[in-house]
C-alpha cells in the first residue's frame, strides 16, 4: 500500500514567519515616540488602501437610501393626488347640499356613468330611471344652470341630452322687462338668444332664466350669462352671444327635477 506523503515545512521558513510576527507584535507593544509616528503612518497607509472599498460601499448605501426615499415620494405623490380629489368632491357636495336647501323644487341627485359626445347628440346618461320615479322629457341641472334634459330612460338609467347638442332649445327670458327669446347653442359653452327686440333694455353679464312657457322646463332656472350684444338698424332684433351657466367640465352629479 502506497504511503502517503506529507507536505514538507521548510523549518527556515517558518522559522522566519514566527520570527517576523513576535517582531511586529513587540513593535507594537512599545509607547516611544518613534512607534506612535509608525503607527500613525502605518494606520493612514491601511485607510489609503481600504478607501476604494469604503467609498463603494457608502455609495451603495446611498443609493439603496435614494431608491427608498424615491419610492415613499411616489407614495405621497398618489396620495396627495388622492386627498386633493376627495377635497373637490366635497366641496362640491357642498355647493350641491345649500343647493337643495334654498331651492323648492323637487328633485333627484344622480351620478354621472357615461359622456357621450360625439354625433348624433351629446349625452351623458345617469344612473336612475323608471326605477326612481324618473321618466322622459325631465330638467336636468346642476347647482349653478340648466344642463339638459332626459331623452331616454331605462329602469335603472337615462340618457339626457346636454344643452350644448346642436338640436337643442329652451325658451328663456331675461331683463327687467323679462323681455323673451330662445337660447342656441353655438359651439361649446357660448350660444346666442334668439328672438329679443332691439328696443328691450340689456347690459353684459346679465342672466337668462327658463321662461316656464315650456311642459319641460321649470320657471326662472339659470341658462346663460350675457357676453356681448351687438344692435343692427337693418335687425328687429338684437344679436346676444351668451355662455353657459351649468357647467359641464368635470361633471360627476346632477339634478333630475322631479
Amino acid at each position: 500500500m502506497p504511503r502517503t506523503r506529507v507536505p514538507f515545512i521548510n523549518k527556515d521558513v517558518l522559522a522566519l514567519l514566527l520570527t517576523l510576527f513576535l517582531s511586529v507584535l513587540l513593535l507594537f507593544t512599545r509607547t516611544s515616540p518613534q512607534i506612535r509616528q509608525l503607527k500613525l503612518q502605518f494606520s493612514q497607509l491601511a485607510n489609503t488602501i481600504a478607501y476604494p472599498v469604503t467609498w463603494y460601499n457608502q455609495v451603495f448605501i446611498i443609493r439603496e437610501k435614494n431608491k427608498l426615499l424615491k419610492e415613499q415620494l411616489i407614495q405621497f405623490t398618489l396620495m396627495n393626488s388622492e386627498l386633493e380629489s376627495y377635497h373637490q368632491e366635497n366641496i362640491r357636495l357642498k355647493e350641491m347640499l345649500n343647493f337643495t336647501k334654498s331651492q323648492p323644487l323637487h328633485f333627484k341627485t344622480a351620478n354621472v356613468v357615461n359622456h357621450n359626445f360625439g354625433l348624433p347628440t351629446n349625452s351623458i346618461t345617469i344612473d336612475i330611471g323608471e326605477k326612481d320615479g324618473v321618466v322622459e322629457n325631465l330638467t336636468i341641472m346642476d347647482e349653478k344652470g340648466l344642463l339638459g334634459k332626459t331623452i331616454q330612460v331605462g329602469d335603472h338609467a337615462a340618457l339626457i341630452q346636454l344643452i350644448t347638442d346642436k338640436n337643442f332649445r329652451v325658451s328663456i327670458r331675461i331683463g327687467e322687462d323679462r323681455a323673451l327669446g330662445l337660447f342656441i347653442p353655438t359651439h361649446g359653452k357660448y350660444g346666442l338668444l334668439e328672438g329679443v327686440r332691439k328696443s328691450m333694455p340689456l347690459t353684459e353679464g346679465e342672466i337668462a332664466y327658463t321662461s316656464g312657457i315650456s311642459e319641460i322646463y321649470p320657471p326662472n332656472i339659470p341658462v346663460a350669462r350675457v357676453v356681448s350684444i351687438k344692435r343692427d338698424e337693418n335687425n328687429p332684433f338684437q344679436h346676444i352671444v351668451v355662455e353657459l351657466v351649468g357647467s359641464l367640465e368635470n361633471l360627476d352629479y346632477v339634478f333630475v327635477i322631479l
